[in-house]
């Protein structure tokens, strides 16, 4: 008796067996009892399931349950609207609701009449959205649906032509649909990876103790990147008008590895009425972006008013919170990392009158391999910061290409352009108006520049200066910063002032310039870009061809006067190699062996130029050269040309 007790006990704890209810037509039919029948009652008497009464059954039925669809092609609805597809037909949706775990299955319906249409899933719907209420449901494999999940830990995975709307709950998974909008709705923990859509809406109540907390968009693998293309429609007048990504009182929000405003190729603008790339409203906090493109952001207006009109940001920063990163991102760029899809402006941080900021702990770029952004292609600035922000962080970002400055400063009368230097730095406006450093030199050495100059702000802070190289400066004369090439920090003394002379570990060619910024520590407070300085350094040419039997003249520019500069040559090719005397332990960019054709003294132009015939029997092969002055104690701040590859002619 007693194991006969022991073995119904586990009979009634073990699991049911999972169920399948499959669906056969697409009409709306109900003839099942909509309050009591499980799935044991279908089929009504009509020998078919519907939708509704599928979810009627498995509503009333313990356990996780699947519905399959099989439904003869011979009686699909609508294909006017919906050609090659089986469509489910409702009026009012009323039963079209989950109450209980499963998992909707409209690749079964594929797998039943087989593939027959190309753009997307065999199943649609018309009429009403089907709601997820359960915990724990899945829909899969639906076309032209909009699909509510208001349970915990549910998937929407492989649907096309979709909204997606997820409200309430925690933990569900969005992963490999296109369409239209996802939005999270006071919803937290979820993961948005896989997706082609127009926008990806994050939108929470803080005020109402509801923020959309710990959601991810996309994540670091190419599987989890998102293809946001863009949101927008037109007013009446033509304005264009609409954000692709926006953030509205979260915390914790992680937005990674995303394309967000292009096309999936990344070659071409997404919308042309979107204006906002990433756009945040209400209150934020610790929120992450990183890793993604954002291009293509320019909204285009049309007639009857706004024909011919561009509108669009990038980012656009407003409202209040904390701590918001843009690590590692570009903007502007596309797929081939061409500063081609820029938009108005790039990163905009409340200078708006209509979209004031009041966010602290605002970074931009870091200090980390990897966290420096890329902003460039933009019609106007790079980065705009209102006139009542006080802490945005820029670090080893760069900045080119833009159409206005790299970095704007708005003034507290609303200013804009390059903001002059003032004694203290006591004047007002976005950043505090930081003072941007002097630079005083930059010379090229061997694989550094060295910078010298000074800066006069607050007294007695400590500061973070970040040096950037660009072919060719502003047309303000002031910055940008096409290449990152190092940073260094100082402290002012009592009057303000700091100095500077330092070797950076990056390269620049000579011709090129350097421009710097300052930043308050530790309050994180970016200056603009400093005026650009020119690079000294050499460079090499070679003065016509070089032909067996004639004199051909190498030229060096950039040199010191009077100082002498060696021209030396290699046939083994380009790398690092030894040097040869008088030269010493110089490194060079020649294979060995390195021979020395001679020297010559640079004059009051900096020019050096050595002639020298080549002669009748040399070799009619590739020949590398490369010019030095040797400078300083031991050759310390020695300067060398790029080599000039070549080939002697008969």
């Amino acid at each position: 008796m007693k194991s006969l007790l022991l073995i119904a006990l586990f009979l009634l704890a073990a699991p049911l067996p999972a169920q399948t209810v499959t669906v056969t037509t697409g009409d709306d039919v109900i003839d099942i009892d909509p309050w009591t029948a499980v799935i044991a009652d279908l089929p009504g008497p009509d020998g078919k399931v519907s939708f509704s009464e599928a979810m009627i059954a498995t509503n009333n039925t313990t356990g996780h349950q699947t519905i399959a669809f099989n439904i003869p092609q011979s009686d699909w609805l609508l294909q006017f609207l919906y050609p090659g597809r089986a469509v489910l037909k409702t009026v009012t949706g009323y039963y079209w609701r989950a109450s209980d775990s499963v998992t909707v299955d409209g690749t079964t319906q594929t797998a039943f009449t087989g593939d027959t249409y190309a753009d997307g899933n065999e199943v649609a719907t018309y009429g009403s959205t089907i709601y997820l209420n359960a915990d724990g449901c899945s829909m899969l494999g639906f076309d032209s649906t909009a699909v509510s999940v208001t349970g915990s830990v549910g998937r929407v995975e492989g649907n096309t032509a979709m909204n997606i709307d997820v409200y309430s709950g925690s933990g569900s998974t969005i992963r490999g649909n296109t369409g239209g909008t996802i939005k999270i709705d006071r919803s937290s923990d979820n993961l948005v990876v896989g997706n082609t859509v127009q926008r990806v809406r994050v939108l929470g109540w803080i005020g109402g103790g509801q923020a959309a907390s710990n959601n991810r968009i996309g994540g670091p693998t190419l599987a989890e990147r998102n293809y946001i293309t863009g949101y927008g429609t037109w007013s009446g007048e033509g304005y264009p008008s609409g954000t692709t990504v926006q953030i509205f009182d979260s915390t914790g929000t992680l937005i990674e590895n995303n394309w967000i405003g292009t096309t999936p190729d990344g070659l071409a603008q997404g919308s042309q009425a979107s204006t906002i790339g990433i756009g945040f409203e209400g209150e934020n906090h610790d929120t992450v972006i990183r890793n993604n493109r954002i291009a293509g952001i320019l909204g285009h207006g049309t007639y009857p008013h706004w024909n011919g009109a561009l509108v669009g940001w990038s980012v656009l920063i407003s409202g209040r919170g904390s701590n918001i990163d843009l690590i590692g991102n570009t903007f502007g760029l596309d797929a081939n990392d061409q500063p081609l899809l820029g938009s108005v402006d790039g990163i905009d941080v409340g200078s708006m009158v209509t979209h004031p900021s009041s966010v602290a702990g605002i970074r931009i770029g870091g200090d980390l391999p990897g966290e420096g952004n890329v902003i460039a292609g933009h019609l106007r600035n790079g980065i705009t910061i209102g006139k009542d922000v006080v802490q945005v962080r820029l670090q080893q970002t760069t900045i080119h290409a833009n159409g206005a400055l790299g970095i704007d400063l708005i003034e507290s009368d609303y200013g804009t352009g390059v903001s002059a230097n003032d004694p203290l730095d006591a004047d007002s406006g976005g950043n505090g108006l930081q003072n941007f450093p002097l630079i005083a030199s930059a010379l090229a050495q061997n694989n550094s520049v060295r910078v010298s100059g000074s800066l006069a702000s607050s007294p007695n802070d400590t500061f973070t200066l970040d040096f950037f190289a660009s072919a060719t400066a502003d047309p303000s004369g002031f910055g940008e910063g096409e290449l990152f090439l190092g940073t260094t920090r100082v402290t002012t003394d009592a009057a303000g002032d700091a100095a500077f002379d330092l070797s950076l570990p990056v390269g620049a060619p000579p011709t090129w310039v350097v421009s710097a910024t300052a930043t308050l520590e530790p309050l994180g407070a970016t200056s603009e870009f400093s005026a650009a300085v020119p690079i000294e350094g050499l460079s090499l040419q070679l003065l016509g061809d070089l032909v067996r039997g004639t004199s051909a003249d190498l030229q060096v520019d950039g040199a010191i006067q009077g100082e002498t500069v060696w021209f030396l040559y290699s046939f083994a090719g380009i790398g690092a190699g030894p040097c040869p005397p008088p030269l010493g332990g110089l490194c060079l960019d020649l294979l060995a062996p390195v021979q020395t054709l001679g020297s010559a003294a640079a004059n009051a132009s900096g020019t050096a130029t050595f002639t020298g015939t080549v002669p009748a029997g040399a070799p009619l092969i590739g020949i590398h050269f490369q010019a030095v002055a040797r400078r300083g104690a031991g050759g310390v701040d020695s300067a060398k040309t790029g080599t000039l590859s070549t080939t002697i002619q008969p």
